[in-house]
């Protein structure tokens, strides 16, 4: 089955810079606006987009300007085996009960191009809050980074590029080796208390809790900005009972820049597509 006809359900302001890219691109897309029956508008197309994420309660569609709820086990029974469904940030649960449907499906946030382009965003708009945030430049600032992943790393390397003094606080020896190759400094978490003790900012990208009340308590006077998926790397009640101001800045690439997300996932879909063969 050649894939030309896309329906796009649900989804951010990304996702409708996503609809005219895929336009662009050749496809017949077209959005669900819940005006016709769900069905009717499934059956004409060959694969279904959701939103990045898909869903918020592994329940229904997340798709906050359709009137009615879309129950994904109700839109899967209606896919089948037949179309193609491309969907960002599926949980354990939702893929068993697509698995259940016999739906063929992708999960487009866990392909690595996507995740490489989609740092760009998110790490220019962690360094917008913090420019919009502090009374001091980023240049000359003290800044903590925690983790030295895809997001860490870019990050650090932007950070460095401004001219802050950049710590990268990273479990594994050979990411703060890598750090160092950068001329950046690099300190396993043990230190982690310490280095934020002079820290004017700290990004966290880790998504568990390492930054806890022993750390928060000698930093009060930094920002953080919790960059980290649920459930976030930020002891929130201990910051709150201190006084540390955290963000947590959640879903930056479609906040700060939906038209290059918009764009980034249109060419993960393609790829996914052309790869598939269909």
């Amino acid at each position: 089955m050649n894939i030309k006809r896309i329906l796009i359900i649900g989804g951010d302001t990304r996702i409708e810079y996503l609809s005219k890219a895929l336009t662009d691109e050749g496809f017949e897309v077209k959005q669900f606006d819940g005006e016709e029956p769900l069905k009717t508008a499934v059956t004409s197309c060959d694969a279904v987009v959701l939103g990045l994420p898909c869903s918020r309660d592994d329940k229904t569609v997340d798709a906050p300007d359709i009137k009615d709820k879309i129950l994904l086990k109700d839109l899967f029974h209606i896919m089948g085996k037949d179309k193609l469904l491309l969907a960002g940030k599926m949980s354990d649960g939702i893929k068993a009960v697509a698995d259940i449907f016999s739906v063929r499906w992708v999960d487009y946030f866990m392909r690595e191009e996507l995740e490489i382009l989609n740092a760009v965003p998110s790490c220019e708009g962690a360094i917008q809050i913090a420019m919009e945030e502090l009374p001091i430049t980023i240049f000359g600032a003290n800044v903590v980074v925690t983790g030295f992943g895809r997001i860490g790393e870019l990050l650090s390397i932007m950070l460095k590029n401004l001219g802050a003094n950049v710590t990268v606080c990273a479990r594994r020896s050979a990411q703060r080796a890598k750090a160092r190759t950068h001329s950046l400094h690099a300190a396993p978490f043990s230190y982690l208390g310490e280095c934020m003790s002079s820290a004017d900012i700290v990004f966290n990208t880790v998504p568990q809790c390492v930054i806890k009340r022993e750390c928060l308590s000698g930093a009060k006077d930094a920002l953080i900005i919790d960059l980290a998926s649920k459930p976030g790397g930020v002891d929130l009640d201990a910051a709150r009972d201190l006084g540390v101001k955290v963000i947590w800045a959640l879903g930056l690439p479609g906040k700060v820049a939906p038209v290059t997300a918009g764009n980034i996932i249109k060419e993960t879909i393609c790829n996914i597509i052309s790869e598939s063969g269909e």
